[in-house]
């Protein structure tokens, strides 16, 4: 929001300044059905607060398709009890929350010491093969390609959005043989690392650890704080995470899924 609010986000408290609820989400949300647009991001310091706040008609329109993100679980039962009450359907992810060490070292550095006493590599990924493989940024043409390995993908209106982050802010890729991305890395407006993805031919030579580490150099130039979520399922990517020392954090990555009935 503080570097020229592409995605035209706006902050709702319910006082200030001494608020005790704050919600992040997009000045205009015109389609009901497109919870990647209509996204939420909350924090709160009272549950019961927040309880409050969000079943106000300016927090959340509940009768659209919508996403909550947050990094406190304990606001689990205040969403799944105003859904429930709203007749909305919620499906609940709840994801291990990394930051990158760049990062770490600004924000949290007392989570350091246990990282790097545990750590006794360089917290680089191994060489690819430079001949094959090409350094390069994602072109809008490529959302198709993203959108199909993306987790939460799959559909017209989620590659709109990817095609959005990647017209929007820096990403990285490698290009195969090909010419074409094998590997890829993108930030979304939120300034996390996500959507990252490699094709099934090229999975387990090490490029997804490249790009992550090469995306994460970008962005902390770029001054962005760097992190980044991983399915609790995911022992390759969280195998990749320890290897590139990235520092997991004591909350969760938590996202509500909400569908009117």
């Amino acid at each position: 929001m503080n570097q020229g609010n592409p995605f035209k986000l706006k902050a709702l408290v319910d006082k200030w300044p001494d608020f005790n609820t704050v919600i992040v989400r997009p000045q205009e949300m015109a389609d009901d059905l497109d919870p990647h647009t209509n996204t939420y991001q909350l924090y709160s310091k009272d549950p019961k607060n927040c309880l409050e706040f969000l079943g106000t008609p300016e927090a959340i329109n509940w009768k659209q398709h919508l996403q909550i993100q947050s990094s406190q679980s304990n606001l689990n039962e205040v969403i799944m009890g105003l859904a429930a009450a709203k007749l909305v359907k919620v499906k609940r992810t709840q994801c291990i929350l990394y930051m990158m060490p760049q990062t770490a070292k600004k924000l949290v550095p007392f989570l350091m010491a246990d990282t790097e006493n545990s750590h006794n590599k360089s917290g680089r990924p191994r060489p690819i093969n430079q001949e094959m493989f090409k350094l390069s940024s994602l072109d809008v043409t490529h959302a198709a390609l993203v959108d199909k390995y993306w987790h939460f993908g799959g559909n017209e209106r989620s590659q709109r959005f990817i095609e959005h982050c990647i017209q929007t802010f820096p990403s990285s890729c490698l290009l195969g043989p090909e010419g074409t991305p094998v590997s890829w890395a993108l930030m979304d407006q939120t300034g996390e690392m996500r959507m990252a993805g490699t094709v099934p031919d090229y999975r387990a030579q090490g490029l997804i650890s490249h790009i992550i580490h090469t995306q994460t150099l970008v962005m902390d130039e770029l001054g962005y704080p760097v992190y980044n979520h991983a399915d609790r399922a995911n022992k390759t990517i969280q195998k990749m995470s320890y290897t590139l020392q990235h520092v997991p954090m004591p909350c969760d990555w938590n996202q509500w899924n909400c569908v009117p009935l």
